[in-house]
Protein backbone atom coordinates (compact mmCIF):
# COMPACT_ATOMS: atom_id res chain seq x y z
CA UNK A 1 0.00 0.00 0.00
CA UNK A 2 1.25 3.68 -0.76
CA UNK A 3 0.66 6.95 -0.26
CA UNK A 4 0.81 9.56 -2.83
CA UNK A 5 0.71 13.28 -2.78
CA UNK A 6 0.67 14.91 -6.21
CA UNK A 7 0.28 18.51 -6.28
CA UNK A 8 -1.87 20.05 -9.93
CA UNK A 9 -3.14 23.52 -10.84
CA UNK A 10 -6.26 24.08 -9.98
CA UNK A 11 -8.24 23.54 -14.14
CA UNK A 12 -9.91 26.64 -15.28
CA UNK A 13 -13.24 24.46 -15.91
CA UNK A 14 -13.36 22.98 -12.49
CA UNK A 15 -16.07 23.59 -10.25
CA UNK A 16 -13.62 24.38 -7.70
CA UNK A 17 -12.34 27.64 -9.28
CA UNK A 18 -15.58 28.93 -9.23
CA UNK A 19 -16.42 27.91 -5.39
CA UNK A 20 -12.07 29.28 -5.06
CA UNK A 21 -13.70 32.86 -5.96
CA UNK A 22 -16.07 32.82 -3.51
CA UNK A 23 -14.16 31.18 -0.39
CA UNK A 24 -10.87 32.38 -0.77
CA UNK A 25 -10.45 34.26 2.06
CA UNK A 26 -11.82 30.70 4.34
CA UNK A 27 -9.81 27.58 5.02
CA UNK A 28 -11.03 24.69 2.49
CA UNK A 29 -10.46 20.46 2.51
CA UNK A 30 -11.87 18.25 0.03
CA UNK A 31 -12.94 14.99 1.97
CA UNK A 32 -14.30 13.27 -1.12
CA UNK A 33 -15.26 12.10 -4.24
CA UNK A 34 -18.06 9.98 -5.68
CA UNK A 35 -18.84 9.09 -8.74
CA UNK A 36 -21.80 7.46 -10.53
CA UNK A 37 -21.46 6.56 -14.29
CA UNK A 38 -19.95 10.29 -15.38
CA UNK A 39 -21.05 12.08 -12.82
CA UNK A 40 -18.53 12.94 -9.73
CA UNK A 41 -20.03 14.55 -6.53
CA UNK A 42 -17.23 16.26 -3.84
CA UNK A 43 -17.60 16.85 -0.16
CA UNK A 44 -16.04 20.08 1.59
CA UNK A 45 -15.40 20.95 4.67
CA UNK A 46 -15.35 25.02 4.60
CA UNK A 47 -14.17 27.34 7.56
CA UNK A 48 -14.01 31.10 7.59
CA UNK A 49 -15.74 34.03 9.32
CA UNK A 50 -19.49 33.65 8.73
CA UNK A 51 -20.67 30.08 7.53
CA UNK A 52 -24.40 32.03 6.91
CA UNK A 53 -22.19 34.05 4.41
CA UNK A 54 -20.83 30.52 2.99
CA UNK A 55 -24.00 28.96 2.45
CA UNK A 56 -25.51 32.26 1.06
CA UNK A 57 -23.16 32.95 -1.72
CA UNK A 58 -22.88 29.15 -2.99
CA UNK A 59 -23.63 28.51 -6.88
CA UNK A 60 -26.95 26.50 -7.80
CA UNK A 61 -24.86 22.93 -8.36
CA UNK A 62 -24.20 22.89 -4.53
CA UNK A 63 -25.73 22.52 -1.15
CA UNK A 64 -24.40 23.21 2.66
CA UNK A 65 -25.17 22.50 6.02
CA UNK A 66 -23.93 25.05 8.66
CA UNK A 67 -21.82 22.78 11.44
CA UNK A 68 -21.34 26.27 13.24
CA UNK A 69 -20.76 30.03 13.06
CA UNK A 70 -17.94 29.31 11.31
CA UNK A 71 -17.79 26.19 9.49
CA UNK A 72 -20.10 24.42 7.29
CA UNK A 73 -19.93 21.18 4.96
CA UNK A 74 -20.69 21.98 1.10
CA UNK A 75 -21.50 18.98 -1.47
CA UNK A 76 -20.93 19.16 -5.11
CA UNK A 77 -24.12 18.21 -6.59
CA UNK A 78 -22.00 18.02 -10.31
CA UNK A 79 -18.05 17.66 -10.40
CA UNK A 80 -16.40 19.18 -13.42
CA UNK A 81 -13.09 18.34 -12.41
CA UNK A 82 -11.34 16.41 -15.38
CA UNK A 83 -8.83 15.21 -12.63
CA UNK A 84 -11.11 13.39 -10.74
CA UNK A 85 -11.79 10.97 -13.03
CA UNK A 86 -8.56 9.76 -14.16
CA UNK A 87 -7.33 9.45 -10.34
CA UNK A 88 -10.90 7.05 -9.38
CA UNK A 89 -10.69 5.12 -13.01
CA UNK A 90 -7.02 4.75 -11.60
CA UNK A 91 -8.31 2.34 -8.78
CA UNK A 92 -6.75 5.14 -6.31
CA UNK A 93 -8.60 6.22 -3.42
CA UNK A 94 -8.53 10.09 -2.72
CA UNK A 95 -8.37 10.74 1.01
CA UNK A 96 -8.22 14.71 0.93
CA UNK A 97 -7.43 17.41 -1.29
CA UNK A 98 -5.73 20.83 -0.47
CA UNK A 99 -6.29 24.01 -1.84
CA UNK A 100 -4.14 26.69 -1.92
CA UNK A 101 -3.45 29.54 -4.25
CA UNK A 102 -5.43 28.08 -7.33
CA UNK A 103 -3.22 24.69 -6.89
CA UNK A 104 -4.16 21.40 -5.34
CA UNK A 105 -2.26 18.64 -3.41
CA UNK A 106 -4.34 15.60 -4.10
CA UNK A 107 -3.87 13.30 -1.13
CA UNK A 108 -4.14 9.24 -2.48
CA UNK A 109 -3.66 5.97 -1.28
CA UNK A 110 -3.04 3.05 -4.07
CA UNK A 111 -1.26 -0.51 -4.30
CA UNK A 112 1.59 -0.61 -6.69
CA UNK A 113 -0.13 -0.98 -9.98
CA UNK A 114 -2.85 1.71 -9.47
CA UNK A 115 -0.15 4.00 -8.94
CA UNK A 116 1.30 2.83 -12.67
CA UNK A 117 -1.76 3.20 -14.20
CA UNK A 118 -2.62 6.74 -12.07
CA UNK A 119 0.84 8.15 -14.01
CA UNK A 120 -0.33 6.34 -17.17
CA UNK A 121 -4.07 8.28 -16.94
CA UNK A 122 -2.00 11.38 -16.20
CA UNK A 123 -0.37 11.23 -19.32
CA UNK A 124 -0.21 15.04 -20.68
CA UNK A 125 -1.44 16.16 -17.08
CA UNK A 126 1.03 19.46 -15.96
CA UNK A 127 1.58 17.90 -12.21
CA UNK A 128 4.18 17.30 -9.59
CA UNK A 129 4.72 14.32 -7.48
CA UNK A 130 5.61 15.59 -3.98
CA UNK A 131 5.23 12.32 -2.03
CA UNK A 132 5.50 8.58 -2.65
CA UNK A 133 5.88 6.08 0.26
CA UNK A 134 4.37 4.18 2.92
CA UNK A 135 0.83 5.80 4.04
CA UNK A 136 1.80 8.18 7.53
CA UNK A 137 -0.09 8.41 10.66
CA UNK A 138 -3.26 10.02 10.70
CA UNK A 139 -2.39 12.94 12.49
CA UNK A 140 0.81 13.29 10.55
CA UNK A 141 2.41 16.88 9.05
CA UNK A 142 1.17 17.24 5.66
CA UNK A 143 3.60 18.33 2.91
CA UNK A 144 1.92 21.99 2.72
CA UNK A 145 1.95 22.16 6.54
CA UNK A 146 5.75 20.96 6.30
CA UNK A 147 6.86 23.66 3.53
CA UNK A 148 4.99 26.54 5.29
CA UNK A 149 6.28 25.83 9.12
CA UNK A 150 9.90 25.48 6.93
CA UNK A 151 10.11 28.93 5.25
CA UNK A 152 7.92 30.60 8.43
CA UNK A 153 11.09 29.00 10.24
CA UNK A 154 13.70 30.42 7.96
CA UNK A 155 12.10 33.87 7.39
CA UNK A 156 12.19 34.60 11.02
CA UNK A 157 8.39 34.52 11.68
CA UNK A 158 9.14 32.96 14.92
CA UNK A 159 11.91 34.64 15.91
CA UNK A 160 11.75 37.12 19.00
CA UNK A 161 11.28 40.00 17.41
CA UNK A 162 9.76 38.69 14.30
CA UNK A 163 11.20 39.15 11.06
CA UNK A 164 8.57 39.04 9.07
CA UNK A 165 4.55 39.68 9.75
CA UNK A 166 1.89 37.32 8.99
CA UNK A 167 0.72 39.06 6.29
CA UNK A 168 4.15 39.68 4.89
CA UNK A 169 4.26 35.76 5.26
CA UNK A 170 0.63 35.30 3.79
CA UNK A 171 1.40 37.45 0.69
CA UNK A 172 4.83 35.44 -0.19
CA UNK A 173 2.52 32.01 -0.11
CA UNK A 174 -0.31 33.87 -2.04
CA UNK A 175 -3.28 33.07 0.84
CA UNK A 176 -5.29 34.95 3.33
CA UNK A 177 -3.37 35.73 6.23
CA UNK A 178 -6.24 33.44 8.11
CA UNK A 179 -6.03 30.35 5.81
CA UNK A 180 -2.00 30.87 6.99
CA UNK A 181 -2.62 31.37 10.43
CA UNK A 182 -5.05 28.14 10.36
CA UNK A 183 -1.97 26.20 8.79
CA UNK A 184 0.62 26.89 11.22
CA UNK A 185 -1.26 26.52 14.13
CA UNK A 186 -2.48 23.23 12.90
CA UNK A 187 1.39 22.05 11.80
CA UNK A 188 2.65 23.24 15.16
CA UNK A 189 0.30 21.46 16.88
CA UNK A 190 1.52 18.27 15.16
CA UNK A 191 5.03 18.85 15.53
CA UNK A 192 4.42 19.64 19.26
CA UNK A 193 2.48 16.45 19.80
CA UNK A 194 5.04 14.26 17.89
CA UNK A 195 7.92 15.56 20.24
CA UNK A 196 6.11 14.86 23.25
CA UNK A 197 4.94 12.00 22.55
CA UNK A 198 5.34 9.54 25.37
CA UNK A 199 7.02 12.58 27.48
CA UNK A 200 3.88 13.54 29.05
Amino acid sequence: MLEVQIKTKLPENCTLTTLNEIIKNCVVRIEGFARKDDVVRGLLKVKGRDSDEILRNLPSHCEGVKLSSKEAKVLIKEHTCMLVIPILESGCVITGVDIENHELVWNIICDDDGFLTLLQNLEGVDFELIYKGRPAEKDSITYREEEILKIALEKGYFDFPRRIRLEELAKFFGIAPSTLSEILRRGQKKVLEKYFDGKV
